[in-house]
Parts: structure tokens; sequence; C-alpha cells
């Protein structure tokens, strides 16, 4: 495990794969080994790690805020997540998102084009699923970007942008490609991994059940879209005719990551070391800091329109302790007012797992398959299913008296008489503080729930629906980036936006 956290540590210096002259640089440090004497094996863990950093962390967190999930503790914090509620989206905004996503994704490519002679193919197969799964949240959040020349360092330090619509279709076929290594490769020479799959032990089974689930969130994040684009909607279509003829399986149980998160400095898991407690047991700024906001917290609690009492919100959230057990929501943007804190099913110990993606997802995403009629099965059934595993995921115990009691609620329940809104409802709940991304692109693609609250503090009049290019694009790849004003941000959609 030592080995695992020191690679994290030395691929997040050398996935410095931007458009810049730094990457000469990268390998002449004499302690530490250049790229290209790593194998698929040495980087494997590391690779994973370091991108589901910053899945877990900021891109969970900004999501979280987007979709009015979280709050803030008001009364003890001044302004507190300032810029977040007030939409002031720049060119310096949540940079790391960009860089920890287009930059790590850097060591996959590497392993995808790792040769030596040796069958390296279920580790080249792992990069490609995870490449597609962290290429996709660029374009979710960016729209246009580098694909096709990415990740080329030397050989073209300044890629050009590919058009999101036209990327989407490339990572489909990475997906395809991924399946097909995995389903084909030669079980006698293909390379062993020594313990350096920290996601699913590797377990190929699992790595093809998990492709066919992102290729899933693929076509259905472009489903919404092509109910008015004939040709999308043929092309969804035959994809899904191809995995029915596949066998394509799906995902049934959390995805998550664990290179031997332990109760000390630097090996804790990240998200509660960033958001709980740290190795002494002080809870740290921001466990003190983020709750839940008011329209969120009354929405679990059922005082919102088509809501009602939901057993998950005593595992979302707890009381504040330490403020005479304060257990309520805060609207975003207030000046003062203390909310419940992050829950059990949320913070639990320093040694707690990471999410990639939650079985709850997995299953919403087939309901919506089989209700627009891509699959066949029962829709009502995987959206139960969908439920189930979130009660599950937190703790929460048994689902079968809050789905009796949600079943006619409308944009709720299964009876309410939107399915649609229903299944975006629900995944709003069961994603809260564990994908905060998927939550703020779902809500753009769906407009569920509805009547989300805009902050108090914030002059534009709609969420913005996308991050602008960084700084560092404008500075080191200047003749390709696109330009933007800050109102892009709210102005201009990723093609899937409709």
């Amino acid at each position: 495990m030592k080995k695992i956290f020191k690679l994290v540590y030395v691929l997040s210096i050398f996935t410095a794969f931007t458009a810049c002259d730094d990457y000469l640089d990268v390998n002449k440090n004499p302690n530490n080994p250049a790229v290209a004497d790593l194998t698929p094996d040495d980087m494997i863990s590391g690779a994973q790690t370091s991108t589901a950093n910053t899945l877990n962390g900021r891109m969970n967190q900004l999501g979280n805020i987007m979709v009015a999930s979280w709050s803030a503790n008001a009364s003890d914090f001044a302004s507190p997540f300032d810029d977040e509620f007030r939409y002031d989206i720049t060119t310096n905004f949540y940079t790391d998102i960009w860089t920890g996503l287009y930059n790590r994704t850097a060591n996959f490519t590497h392993i995808e084009k790792y040769e030596d002679g040796q069958n390296w193919d279920n580790h080249k197969a792992i990069a490609k699923i995870l490449k597609a799964f962290y290429f996709q949240y660029i374009v979710d959040m960016y729209g246009d970007s580098p694909y096709s020349e990415a990740h080329l360092a030397n050989d073209n330090l300044f890629p050009a942008y590919d058009d999101d619509q036209a990327t989407y279709v490339k990572l489909n076929t990475l997906l395809d490609e991924a399946i097909a290594l995995i389903a084909n490769t030669d079980q006698v020479t293909v390379k062993p991994f020594t313990g350096t799959d920290v996601i699913m032990g590797g377990d190929m089974a699992k790595w093809t059940a998990f492709a066919y689930t992102v290729k899933l969130r693929l076509l259905m994040r472009q489903s919404t879209l092509a109910q008015t684009d004939a040709t999308l909607n043929t092309y969804i279509t035959d994809q899904f005719t191809a995995m029915q003829t596949a066998g394509a399986t799906f995902l049934t149980s959390d995805v998550t990551i664990d290179p031997g998160y332990l109760n000390s400095d630097g090996k804790q898991n990240p998200f509660f070391a960033a958001n709980g407690l740290d190795p002494a047991g002080n809870s740290t700024g921001n466990y003190r800091m983020i709750g839940p906001s008011e329209y969120s917290f009354d929405f679990l609690n059922g005082n919102e329109t088509n809501s009602v009492a939901d057993p998950r919100i005593n595992f979302l959230w707890m009381p504040r302790l330490a403020n005479n057990n304060e257990f309520q929501g805060i609207e975003q943007g207030a000046s003062t007012g203390r909310p419940a804190q992050l829950g059990s099913g949320i913070i639990k110990n320093s040694e707690q797992k990471s999410f990639i993606m939650l079985a709850s997802e997995s299953y919403f995403l087939q309901a919506e398959a089989v209700e627009r009629g891509y699959m066949t099965g029962s829709a009502q059934g995987l959206f139960n299913a969908g439920i189930a595993a979130s009660f599950t995921h937190l703790g929460a115990g048994s689902e079968t008296a809050y789905l009796g009691a949600s079943l006619n609620i409308p944009n709720l329940g299964w009876n309410g008489g939107d399915h649609y809104a229903a299944i975006a409802t629900q995944k709003w709940i069961a994603l809260t503080s564990t994908n905060g991304a998927e939550l703020w692109m779902e809500f753009n693609r769906t407009g569920f729930p509805l009547n989300l609250p805009l902050s108090s503090s914030t002059t534009q009049t709609s969420r913005p629906n996308r991050l602008l290019y960084p700084d560092s694009e404008y500075t080191g790849n200047s003749n390709n980036v696109i330009s933007q004003v800050a109102q892009d941000a709210f102005n201009t959609k990723v093609f899937w936006d409709n």
C-alpha cells in the first residue's frame, strides 16, 4: 500500500501532459523513474486513485452546490462558498477539475499505448474504460475539448479541440474496444494484476459490466436530444441492439476504490480527510461548514411540494451536535444559520472506500432506457431496485415503507404521472453527497427535480450550464482553445443539453 500511495504522488507529477513546456522537464528528476519505464502494472493503481480523488473531491463538492443539495454554516463561517453561491464562473473557477481530469487521464493513455511484447490486454481494457468514464465528464462540463490529439506530449504540445458530440461517439467506441479486449485476450499469456487493481481486484467480468454501464450513461445522456433528432435516435437504438446481441450486463453493486486508506496523515480516504475528521479525531473546516440547503432538507423531510418524509435524511445528514442539535437546512447564500452536518451514511471513517459509480445510478439508467423503449424489462422494477440500492448504500434499512408512501407522489413515485421526472428526482436523492457532478449534469439534461431555488446571493437568473476553460489553456494552448466570456457558462450548452 505504501507503493500505491507513492505512485499516486509520482503520477500526479507525471501527468502534466498539458499544452505547455512543463512537460519537457518532467523526466529530469533523478529520484523518480521516467514515465516510459513504468509498466501498466506499475501505473494502474496510481492512475485509478488520482482521478477518483478529483471525482470524489472537487467535482463532488461543486456539483452538490450547483443542484442545491449542499449549503453551508453561515453563522460560524464568513461568506462560506461565496464564489459558488454567487455562480461566479471564471477561468480561475475550479480549474483543478480540468487538471484532475484532462491531465491525470494521461496515465490511462500511457497504459493504453504501452508496448513491450507482453500481453497487457486487461490493463489496457481498464485504462480505456476509465478514460472513457472521465472524458465524458470533460465533455459534460466543458463541451468541445481536446481528445484525438490529447496526451501526445512532445509530439503535440498544442492539441486541437474535438467537437463534443463527436467525442461522445469516440468514447463509445473506446468502450467497445475495452470490452473486446477483455473477451478476446489470451488467458494463458495475459499479464495478471499484482494486487494493483484497487477498484475491481482484477475481476474482469465486473469491469465488463462497468464498461456497459458507462456506455449506458453515454447513451442516456443523449436520449432527451434524441427525441427530436431522428439520426441520433437511430444511433442510440442501434447501440442498444448491439448490446443486447452481445449479452450486455450492467452494474448491480457500487463501484468503489480503496488503495489502502488508513487513519494517518496523507493516507485517509480523501473525502473523509477533507470533509470529516483528521487522524487525531478533530473535525475539519468542511465538516463544520457543509450542510444541507433549505430546499433539499425540506424535500427529504416531506415539507416541500410533491415530497414525503424520507428515512434517508437521517443517514445523509445528522444534527449539528455542537450547536444544540440543530437539524435543518439553510438557504444557499444566507448570511446566518447553522444547518445539519454530513451524516453517518456519508462520513464513516478514515478507511471508507471512495465511490466511482453507484449501483443505484445503474438501475435508474436502465429504468429510463426501458421506459424510452431502448431496452426490454420492467422499468418500475428497475426504478424500485435503484431506490433499494440507495437505501443499502447509505445503510438506511428497508425501502419498502418509503416505496409505498411515495408511490403516487407526482415527480417522485412511479405512479405519480411522470416516470422520467421520478427517475431523475430519485437519482438526485440517491447521489447526494456521493457524486455531485452527476447530479449537476443530470439536472442540466432533465430539469429535475423541479423548482430548485437559486442561491439568494447570486445576481444570475439561472444556474450555470458548464465551466469555462481554465487560464492554463488560454496561455498554453491559445491557438486552439475556444474564446469564451463569463456569461458563456450560462448562455451556451453542451450538445446534449436541449
